[in-house]
């Protein structure tokens, strides 16, 4: 009796614990449409990148990191993104798809 008391505790324990983990470091973030000024050399083609793991928790700014580095010299923050959370036969994580762009070019609204 005392075995199934404790088992039953422990999965209690389980289900009302939580745990917080910080997904994403951000600078700008918007779910709308927004007009950037921009030359055509500041944007690069569409890229990705990922965070796929088998035994540890994926980290989604892995995955941006890897999206912005795909791109090449010079890029520094995507625009027009899309995440993805993949779960894949043992493995889970991010893709991230975006067109990067060189934020030092971009023009003055004025």
């Amino acid at each position: 009796m005392k075995k199934l008391d404790f088992t039953a505790l422990l999965v209690a324990a389980v289900f009302f614990t939580s745990c917080n983990q910080r997904l994403i470091d951000f600078t700008v973030i918007s779910s709308k449409n927004v007009t950037l000024r921009l030359p055509d050399d500041a944007k690069g083609p569409r890229t990705q990148g990922k965070d796929m793991r088998m035994c540890t928790q994926p980290m989604l700014k892995a995955a941006v990191d890897k999206a912005i580095e795909n791109a090449g010299q010079g890029y520094d923050a995507l625009i027009d993104g899309v995440i993805y959370q993949r779960n894949e036969i043992f493995r889970v994580g991010w893709v991230v798809e975006g067109t990067p762009i060189k934020t030092s070019k971009l023009k003055s609204s004025n």
